[in-house]
């Protein structure tokens, strides 16, 4: 057995880790969790002829509270003076874990616009093409910028979090989401660079599931937040089981 390790060259999708993790030391960042109730989304869900992953469900349901509550959409912004951008919709940051065009395992962040209003059927559809797709197709922007060198690198993402509310809003998102639902763990704190942060875990056989919302305490407040949680769970409740239903009201009627 060899008395020495190895090492090799570190790999230029990690770049963008350490990045993310450097650019969210200015974020002073605090976690809420939250016990929902889903037992009918989920049956719901399962009834759906239509495979609806529970991130496209989160994504859709999240999207349509953050249009009613105007503050999850703003931005704190530094230079050259200290405002709150707020932007008129939605962009969520999904991280997602997949294999590069080599097979070898890494995280993208897919980015996705306008999700509230969108149908569940073309959320999961964007989320499915993210996953499968060729990176060079959806992922080229993440590919040249992680591979481009640490000062530029960090010049950006400087410059994105701190002096332009729009640019970090289009490029970064309005919110993440980030779960492990499906090894069945609660990430309940990640690094922030949006002003809220999104993780679930999975949904218990009694219907339970616990939920994570990280947010960004120089624009939110703990008390916006919990109402944000408790707007949440109501549209997971009601809009979403009732789109679940036509789904599958529709495909009943077509078959």
């Amino acid at each position: 057995m060899p008395h020495k390790g190895t090492k090799r060259k570190f790999p230029a999708h990690r770049q963008t880790v350490l990045d993310i993790l450097a650019a969210s030391k200015s974020v002073p960042a605090f976690p809420l969790l939250r016990d929902f109730q889903l037992g009918a989304t989920e049956a719901a869900r399962k009834a759906c002829p239509m495979r609806i992953g529970w991130a496209t469900i989160f994504l859709k349901a999240y999207s349509l509270v953050s249009i009613e509550i105007p503050e999850l959409r703003d931005r704190y912004v530094r230079f050259p003076t200290e405002h709150i951008y707020r932007h008129p919709s939605t962009v969520a940051s999904i991280s997602i874990h997949r294999n590069d065009d080599q097979g070898n395992p890494r995280l993208i962040w897919a980015r996705i616009c306008n999700a509230e209003t969108t149908d569940l059927q073309v959320l999961q559809g964007q989320i499915d093409d993210s996953v499968n797709k060729p990176l060079r197709e959806i992922y080229r922007d993440g590919c040249i910028l992680e591979r481009s060198p640490k000062i530029l690198r960090r010049l950006c993402w400087w410059w994105a979090m701190n002096c332009s509310g729009r640019k970090v809003c289009k490029l970064i998102g309005t919110f993440a989401i980030s779960s492990l639902a499906s090894q069945n763990c609660l990430n309940a704190y990640h690094p922030l660079i949006t002003t809220t942060s999104l993780a679930y875990a999975p949904v218990s056989e009694r219907g339970n599931s616990q939920i994570a919302l990280i947010c960004d305490h120089r624009t939110l407040d703990g008390m916006l937040a919990a109402q944000a949680l408790q707007a949440l769970e109501s549209k997971l409740q009601n809009e979403i089981v009732s789109e679940l239903e036509s789904i599958s009201q529709i495909r009943s009627n077509v078959a």
